[in-house]
């Protein structure tokens, strides 16, 4: 069933790419949260902030987010609080939880109550700047996750704190007056293991991270088939045999337009799946939703 669910994901991919050519547009995609409740993609921040007005807060952003990640790490469920200022400032509060898996080998490093995460980015340079089209947007952030017992932690029978400082740019670029292209990229200083669910890694390290999103206007809504690159670090604290992949994720976004009050997203992807010879997580089709609400 999770395989079908992939190739009907990626077809759908193919198919809104097909159909951009024809229906291109300068609308960004719509605001949502990642799983650590920063606007970005399921993990990874973008440099766009929640709209606010000049000098002022605006009305909270909600998120949602259900990850099923197999029989081994089981399934994650955050619920995000997402405040802005000024449109250029951010931050908010997250709670993951977990319900547990059951691999009665591997599932007790991840059958942890899950964790707080804190974020904030500020938005340094906005695009456009000063009327040069070339100028992405550029902010800088951090995220803080606090009583993170999973994998590393579990191992040695802890809970941790680990987080990220990131710098991030984002730039809508349309090619030949036809098709949007919304391009990011960045770097974060790092001591977590797949954003905190994999624990923490041996230390501090730097990782690129980057994404391509396609928004399509269709009627009243957006859709943007994104993709996101994540860089991990290779070995985890305390589990330093085990050499982490890449993490690559595959989504749709579907959001109000032009008003960008709500999103829905829909991804599956490559997390942590084969992290040492004989040692299979089964979660390289994990999937996941995300519900965003700005009042």
């Amino acid at each position: 069933m999770k395989r079908a669910i992939e190739r009907l994901m990626r077809l759908a991919f193919v198919a809104l790419l097909a159909g951009a050519t024809a229906s291109g547009s300068k609308e960004a995609a719509a605001q949502a949260l990642t799983m650590d409740g920063s606007s970005g993609v399921f993990f990874q921040p973008w440099a766009y902030v929640v709209p606010s007005s000049p000098g002022k807060f605006n009305g909270p952003t909600l998120g949602y987010h259900a990850v099923t990640a197999g029989p081994v790490a089981g399934d994650y469920f955050n619920v995000s609080v997402e405040e802005g200022f000024g449109s250029w400032l951010e931050f908010g509060y997250t709670r993951d939880n977990h319900t547990d898996g059951g691999d009665p080998t591997f599932s007790p490093l991840f059958n942890e109550a899950g964790m707080n995460i804190f974020n904030f980015k500020a938005k340094v340079v906005p695009e456009d700047y000063r009327k040069r089209k070339w100028v992405p947007a550029v902010a800088i952030g951090g995220v803080l996750r606090a009583n993170d017992g999973y994998v590393s932690q579990a191992s040695a029978r802890i809970d941790a704190t680990n987080g990220d400082i990131f710098g991030v740019a984002t730039k809508l670029v349309v090619v030949d007056k036809k098709l949007p292209l919304i391009l990011s990229a960045g770097v974060r200083g790092t001591n977590a293991e797949v954003y905190g669910y994999g624990g923490n890694a041996t230390n501090w390290q730097a990782r690129a991270f980057g994404a391509l999103a396609i928004p399509i206007p269709v009627k009243h809504v957006l859709v943007a088939p994104t993709v996101e690159i994540d860089q991990e670090p290779h070995h985890l604290k305390y589990v330093e045999y085990a050499n982490i992949p890449t993490t690559e994720v595959y989504a749709v976004r579907i959001s109000d337009h032009p008003k960008q009050k709500w999103a829905i997203d829909v991804g599956t992807g490559h997390v942590a799946s084969s992290v040492y010879p004989g040692i299979g997580l089964k979660a390289n089709n994990a999937l996941a939703v995300a519900f965003d609400y700005r009042f």
